[in-house]
């Protein structure tokens, strides 16, 4: 086991222990054998017999007689509990033997029943509520049995009840509230049974409690916080819907030693006074919604051995340096929490752990070479978190298992002080910064079963030396920089069961030896530079289900032999330089689920064998010269889900048992002669998401059964003969999220019930006859539209397809809110109604402007005139006027000017020259 479940493990070792022990004092009774098995055994006198006195009999013990009423409810457990077919009922319902002799019961001096130890018995009904009158019952176990039903009310009158125990059970309902009369109960054990409901507070926290257990169960709601009043040493919640905090009163419980809340929805912080639990040996939080830091408190519980944390991702903080007084831990594991920081070299105390686990956390910095004193660790995962630095060469000092530290920081090269890890059996370095090349000593790790380096900066060649490695399960090499070829002697590997080489720059052949790899399943090489062929040899490998030789340069054709790998359950032989045809051989692929041979040369028909392939899910011969017809047994392929003939000469029609493929969710025969119409019964293909028909043959009607189809996304038939108009109730394929149906015969009108397409992302339907209104509500409503193609241009910019479309009278308010991928249509649904209406509005305007202007500047010159005239007159009466005074005046006379607006006064100097007048 990697990483075995704590107390589970743990429960196992202590059954081991218990066996072994008993074993040792049976050989203990035993005579010892001779230290020396070589040496003859020395002569020993025989000694003088001794008689021995006969020994007196102790007297017989008087038969137990049980106490009235006490058999009768034996016998209605026995009766509602199937008690002929229990596993051991020796002596029950038998007359002659007293019922406290009978199987799993035991009675006190007075015949009163005590208890009753049934487990494991196979008893299967409901529990009797006669069960409540055996009134001095303590031990009630019934654990792992088929019963059924709820725990009965009537039992609350079993005062002297201390321990019940019905785990594994079928149980059902809650805890009656009446059991908070059992006063004397010390153990409650309804593990992994179907108990829901809350707990009773008058149950759990009565304070007698020590052992509780309701792991696996459906109760919920809040812990009480009387119950961490009770004197507890065992509790077990895990896997349940209770909530509520950890009281501080934990650390009042100074027997407690094992605490599991594991995925619960207990909250809060963990209390420090936990540290007052100084006889904790569990503790088991892993799932916790808890927050907070990890306390330093930790540290001084020094007996505890299983640490468990992980995926309590509100957990963060650093990791305390006080984890060294830990000595005796044995797990810590932090996984998938917040956990921040370097790891403290105080880790290096933790002498006795054997498991630690950090991966997914936000520890940083680098791993410190005190790490090299824990001589028990056995499993290191710091996968997924921001580890830098370089490997320390200390770590030879560990007894390692399993390293793990992929997805990291780390970087530098791969220490040869690997090699010297004997039990090293798992290496992860996947997707970290490690450079260099591979270290041909690692060939010293004979038990490694695993090696992953897959997206690291590895380079460098394949070293043969790896042939050692005869152990090896799986070999990751996926996107690095190794290059080279392949090693013909990896055959040797005869455990490798992986080999992933992908996406580097391997190149030459695949080794004819490679046909030796006894044990391998999955084969990889694709996106590498392999050429040549594929060996016949490779159908020698019996085991081989997946074959990847997609984006190689690999070229010839098909072995035959191929075929003899009646395992296969895919087979990716894409975009590589293959050519001839498929062989027949391919017939014995009876468990092939996919295959993938489009992007090459393949050519001919698909083969007959094809109609047995009932397990076939995925098939892509697309964009490949295969001709031919569709196979006629493409009906019986219950499984198919996806199927490709795109870009092929594939002709003939749609096979009948086509609309009959339950699980089909792509199929393209786009760009093909496949013709026929689309059948009605496509409607019953409920899972089909994608149906490409584009540029093919099919002809007929758009069945309006389509609507039908649920889970449709893509319906494409471009560039086909179909007609006839666009079926409403297309609208009940809610999922549609492209309609690709232009270029077409299709007529009619826009139905407005489209507009419910509320995932549509595409609607392209120009080249078509459609005409009539624009639905209004139809592209209000479509607003995850990316691309709207109602009508299109074609060369000539104003030459319009036949689509045509008149606006509704309120369709020019409303193109303010289309949604913004739509505002292209306004420059194409309804051109010319748009468009003549704009400019006619425009005009009118423009004229009523220029009228408006013409006889504001008609009414201006008027009245420039008018003012003009007048002007005019009284500057020619005032002129005649002056002249007249200034021939009558001496000079030095004033003169009154006048220009019509103002008057001044000026001083004639000489009336006889007018150059001495101002003006």
């Amino acid at each position: 086991l990697e990483r075995p479940h704590s107390h589970e493990m743990r429960y196992l070792c202590v059954l081991v222990a218990t066996l072994a022990g008993a074993s040792a004092q049976t050989t203990a009774a035993a005579p010892a054998a001779p230290p020396d098995a070589v040496a003859a055994p020395k002569p020993t006198p025989v000694p003088t017999p001794v008689p021995t006195p006969e020994p007196t009999p102790e007297p017989t013990p008087a038969p137990i007689v049980p106490a009235r009423g006490q058999c009768e409810a034996l016998q209605t457990l026995f009766e509602k509990t199937r008690g002929a077919s229990w596993q051991n009922n020796t002596g029950w319902m038998t007359t002659h033997v007293s019922c406290c002799k009978w199987h799993g019961i035991t009675c006190d001096a007075e015949g009163f029943i005590t208890k009753i130890e049934l487990p494991f018995n196979k008893l299967a009904g409901v529990l009797p509520d006669d069960i409540g009158g055996l009134a001095r019952l303590e031990n009630l176990q019934l654990d792992h049995n088929s019963i059924s039903g709820t725990l009965p009310r009537a039992w609350d009158s079993l005062a002297a009840l201390e321990y019940v125990f019905l785990g594994g059970t079928f149980i059902s309902g809650t805890i009656p509230p009446e059991y908070g009369s059992l006063k004397r109960m010390v153990n409650w054990d309804l593990g992994v049974t179907s108990i829901s409901g809350t707990l009773p507070e008058s149950v759990i926290g009565k304070g007698g409690l020590h052992y509780v257990n309701l792991a696996l169960t459906q109760v919920s709601g809040t812990i009480p916080h009387k119950f961490f009043q009770n004197p507890l040493d065992y509790v077990n919640f895990g896997r349940t819907s209770l909530s509520g905090t950890i009281s501080d009163a934990i650390g009042k419980l100074d027997q407690l030693d094992h605490f599991y809340m594991e995925h619960t929805a207990v909250s809060g912080t963990l209390p420090d006074s936990i540290k007052g639990a100084r006889r904790l040996y569990d503790l088991d939080l892993e799932g916790a919604r808890l927050s907070g830091t990890l306390p330093p408190e930790l540290g001084e519980m020094t007996r505890l051995d299983y640490v468990h944390f992980g995926k309590c991702v509100g957990i963060s903080g650093t990791i305390p340096q006080t984890i060294a007084g830990l000595t005796r831990v044995d797990y810590i594991d932090l996984e998938s929490t917040k956990v921040s920081g370097t790891i403290p070299p105080e880790m290096g105390y933790l002498h006795g752990i054997d498991f630690l686990y950090m991966e997914e956390t936000q520890i940083s910095g680098t791993i410190p070479p005190q790490m090299g004193k824990l001589e028990q660790l056995d499993i290191l995962y710091l996968d997924d978190t921001k580890i830098s630095g370089t490997i320390p060469r200390e770590i030879k000092e560990l007894e390692l298992d399993s390293l793990h530290v992929g997805r990291s920081e780390l970087s530098g090269t791969l220490p040869p002080e690997l090699a010297e890890l004997d039990a090293l059996d798992y290496i992860n370095f996947g997707r970290t910064k490690m450079t260099g090349t591979l270290p041909p000593e690692l060939k010293k790790l004979k038990n490694l079963d695993y090696l992953y380096l897959d997206g690291s900066l590895i380079s460098g060649t394949l070293p043969e030396e790896w042939n050692d490695l005869e152990e090896l399960d799986i070999l990751c090499l996926n996107a690095t920089k190794i290059s080279g070829t392949l090693p013909p002697k990896y055959y040797k590997m005869r455990r490798l069961d992986f080999m992933y080489i992908e996406e580097n720059a391997l190149s030459g052949t695949i080794p004819p030896q490679y046909g030796k790899l006894e044990a391998i399943d999955f084969l990889s090489f694709d996106n590498t530079r392999l050429s040549g062929t594929i060996p016949p040899e490779m159908g020698k490998l019996d085991r081989l289900k997946d074959l990847d030789l997609d984006f190689t340069r690999i070229s010839g054709t098909i072995p035959p032999e191929l075929g003899d790998c009646d395992n296969f359950y895919e087979l990716d032989l894409d975009s590589t330089f293959l050519s001839g045809t498929i062989p027949d051989s391919f017939a014995k692929f009876d468990n092939l689920f996919d295959l993938e041979m489009d992007h090459t040369q393949i050519s001919g028909t698909l083969p007959k064998v094809f109609d047995k392939m009932a397990r076939l899910s995925l098939l892509y011969v697309h964009d490949t010269p295969i001709s031919g017809t569709l196979p006629h047994g493409i009906g019986k392929w219950d499984n198919v889900e996806e199927l490709n003939f795109k870009n092929t000469p594939i002709s003939g029609t749609l096979p009948s048992g086509f609309t009959t493929l339950d699980h089909l969710e792509h199929f393209d025969v786009s760009s093909t002669r496949i013709s026929g119409v689309l059948p009605r019964a496509m409607g019953n293909m409920n899972d089909l998401k994608k149906f490409m028909a584009s540029s093919s043959s099919v002809s007929g009607f758009l069945p309006s059964e389509l609507g039908h189809i649920g889970k449709l996304e893509w319906l494409s038939a471009s560039y086909t003969p179909i007609s006839g108009t666009l079926p409403k109730k297309l609208e009940q394929a809610g999922d549609l999220e492209h309609i690709n149906l232009h270029s077409m015969q299709l007529s009619g009108t826009l139905p407005p019930e489209w507009g419910r397409l509320k995932h549509l992302e595409k609607l392209s339907l120009y080249g078509n006859k459609i005409s009539g209104s624009l639905p209004i509500g139809l592209l209000e409503r479509m607003r995850d539209l990316k691309s709207c193609e109602l009508t299109k241009a074609t060369t000539d910019a104003l030459e319009w397809n036949t689509n045509h479309f008149y606006c509704a009278a309120d369709v020019h308010e409303t193109f303010a809110s289309y949604p913004a991928a739509c505002v292209p249509l306004q420059y194409q649904i309804c051109a010319a109604d748009y468009w003549i209406a704009q400019l006619a509005g425009a005009a009118v305007g423009t004229l009523l402007v220029l009228g408006l202007l013409v006889f504001c500047a008609k009414k201006a010159r008027d009245n420039y005139i008018r003012k003009r005239s007048k002007l005019l007159n009284e500057v020619t009466s005032t002129s005649a006027t002056v002249l007249s005074d200034l021939s009558d005046r001496k000079a030095g006379a004033p003169v009154v000017i006048v220009d019509g607006k103002s008057m001044g006064l000026a001083k004639a100097t000489d009336s006889s020259d007018p150059r001495h007048c101002d003006e």
